[in-house]
Order: C-alpha cells, then structure tokens, then sequence
C-alpha cells in the first residue's frame, strides 16, 4: 500500500471487492452507504503518464474518492491543517489493480500522484460536489519539499 507511519486523520482507505468472470471482470467503486461517501458532485477519469508527477493539490470543501482500475499510481497526501492531530504528517499510498482499494481524501489535505506503470495509469475520482476551478488550489511540485 505504501509508507504509512502515522495514518494522517480523515484518510480512509476501504478494501473493494473485484468480481473475476472469464468474459469480463466487475471492480467496485463507492456505494452510497460507504464510508467516505458523502453524496454525489461528478465521476471523473484522469490518466497520468509514466513517472510523471502532478503535485500539489488541496481541495477546500470536495471530498475525493479514488480508485486506480488500470496501472499503477503512487498517492503522497500532506497534512498542513494547523488544527490537525496530524499536523506535518506525509502519507504514500499505491492504487493498482493488484491494491485495489478506494482512496478517499477529505477538504483542506494537499495531495499529489505519480504514474508508477508504463501502460496506461488511469484513475476515478467520485466526488461529493461537482468541480469548481475556485474551489481548489494548485501549488507547483516544490511546494512541499518531497522525494518521489
């Protein structure tokens, strides 16, 4: 899954259940009784290339639900809230169809991804608000000073 020393607070990571079927497989996402599920805002594919890297992202009120159905991506997720238990505290995750699990990360955290696989490196983003270009903020890679 990656390097979790502390678990930073909010962060859940949630298990999905694969389906295997010789004519086709089934992979979970969010069902509307899961944790983390906190109404419906839009679905969304991102793809990300090869060790290319896009960071550093905060959401101010969207909570991010992300699944990696194809290739394999490394998440890193700060925690800079001043009012957090987890203050200062840098979480790795790998998504992958072989961790197959649902990333969900709350408002106010900065998170950044890389694409791990040299196939294609594709994730879905369930979000409880549709986007809005105001309601986050970007910040270049060294705004927070992280080896990838």
């Amino acid at each position: 899954m990656g390097k979790i020393d502390n678990k930073i607070f909010d962060v859940i990571i949630t298990p999905l259940k694969k389906i295997e079927n010789k004519k086709g497989s089934l992979f979970h996402i969010i069902r509307n009784f899961d944790p983390g599920y906190n109404g419906f805002g839009e679905v969304y594919i991102s793809t990300i290339n090869y060790q290319d890297i896009k960071a550093w992202k905060q959401h101010k009120i969207i909570t991010s639900n992300i699944v990696v159905p194809r290739g394999k991506v490394k998440f890193v997720i700060a925690d800079l809230r001043e009012d957090s238990t987890t203050e200062c505290i840098i979480n790795e995750y790998i998504l992958s169809i072989d961790n197959y699990v649902r990333l969900t990360i709350p408002p106010k955290l900065w998170y950044g991804f890389m694409g791990l696989s040299k196939e294609t490196n594709m994730l879905i983003n369930v979000s409880d608000i549709p986007h809005d270009a105001n309601e986050q903020i970007n910040k270049e890679r060294d705004f927070i000073k992280y080896i990838w």
